[in-house]
């Protein structure tokens, strides 16, 4: 079986919208023609030699990178033209895909699978920049079709405040409206005035998947005309539930306290680390010998060293956060465990593959590793 890189890439963003990434982020196809036929695909951190290789040894025409291998995207051109890893892997006809924040926002897959291997209870998720990440969405139905409607934008997002979900407000009212000729309403006759019993219907959901709620809207409501607005929240959400499209990584707390040590060592177990720097609480601010609230951000989280002590974790569990940001954290009586950038990041492989291997095609797990801990047996 193969499919088209275009094909793959569709799927790619249902499940994680490009819409949700940063907006300084450079997601998606990033080399290669869309148009390409693949059986496969190598799952990978970062663009390297040996990804290149082993998409070329098993035949496979894609590359699924959580980092963008163009980066910044002002860069265009230049990292394509020789020498470079994109030119290599264009010139052995292999595209190139990076799924990058809108994965780590919206594959809950991700903090359900950590939380749940530690032994932690997911509370909510960590905001780095709460305001304007909500809108507000109100349509028109009529009585018939509400229940349908609602239901339809839950399944594409919406409706999510806290923990709670299915969230919206509906109140009766009724609708007028005149179709010219040539139109074919759901209710009454072209070039008459009508009046209808409707519901306006109202729900919030995450900024970045607008377009999924907006095509579900139109799906599952009767009307040719639907009569919507959008409108911009500015109240943020509080970080509690576990929301597609919202926030990074997770918080929680562990069934059984552990102390630190002990915590350390499951999650250097857990990522396959060779090791993890740990900075303690301090003691004159430490709240509790052992811990029991943990958060958790893949990849670079100093930004979130905030989020995490106002969602009053124990300890920050992440890839890096540079030495000023875990003092700060420790000085506020939180932990911090540094497991490294790549480490941190390895539930990209597993989810991702297994968002393709659902498309029917074979896949290729390698995280190469680009720096090792001195001393550690991958140095050789």
């Amino acid at each position: 079986m193969a499919l088209s890189v275009r094909e793959i890439c569709d799927e790619i963003s249902w499940l994680a919208p490009e819409a949700t990434a940063e907006s300084w982020d450079n997601v998606g196809l990033l080399a290669g023609d869309p148009e390409w036929r693949t059986a496969g695909a190598v799952v990978s951190i970062d663009l390297t030699r040996e990804s290149i290789e082993a998409a070329r040894r098993k035949g496979y025409r894609l590359i699924v990178n959580h980092h963008p291998c163009i980066f910044p995207k002002s860069r265009g051109l230049s990292r394509v033209t020789p020498p470079s890893l994109v030119f290599d892997a264009l010139q052995a006809g292999i595209a190139v895909v990076a799924c990058h924040t809108n994965f780590d926002r919206c594959a809950l897959e991700v903090p359900h699978a950590v939380s749940g291997l530690l032994g932690a209870t997911l509370v909510g998720r960590l905001l780095e920049q709460p305001a304007g990440s909500l809108k507000k969405l109100v349509v028109f139905v009529p009585k018939t079709h509400t229940d349908e409607v609602h239901q339809a934008l839950s399944g594409a997002g919406a409706g999510h405040i806290g923990r709670y979900d299915d969230c919206a407000f509906i109140t009766p009212g009724e609708g007028r409206f005149r179709g010219a000729a040539g139109t074919n309403p759901f209710l009454g006759r072209p070039a008459v005035s009508e009046r209808a019993s409707e519901d306006r219907l109202e729900t919030v959901f995450p900024a970045g998947l607008e377009a999924e709620v907006i095509q579900a809207l139109h799906d599952s409501h009767p009307y040719e005309e639907v009569a919507y607005d959008i409108y911009p929240v500015e109240q943020g959400p509080t970080g509690e539930g576990v929301v597609r499209g919202l926030g990074y990584g997770f918080y929680g707390d562990l069934k059984r306290p552990l102390e630190l040590k002990a915590l350390v060592r499951k999650v250097v177990r857990l990522f396959e680390a060779s090791g993890a720097l740990v900075t303690p609480a301090h003691r004159a601010s430490r709240r509790k010998t052992r811990v029991a609230r943990i958060g958790y951000v893949a990849g670079k989280g100093s930004s979130f060293v905030g989020a995490a002590l106002k969602a009053r974790c124990d300890v920050f569990i992440t890839g890096e956060t540079g030495y000023h940001d875990a003092l700060r954290a420790a000085r506020a009586g939180m932990a911090v465990i540094e497991l490294g950038h790549r480490e941190s990041e390895r539930f990209f492989l597993g989810t991702m593959a297994g968002w393709i291997e659902g498309l029917g095609l074979k896949t290729l797990e390698l995280n190469s590793p680009q720096q090792v801990m001195a001393g550690s047996r991958q140095l050789g």
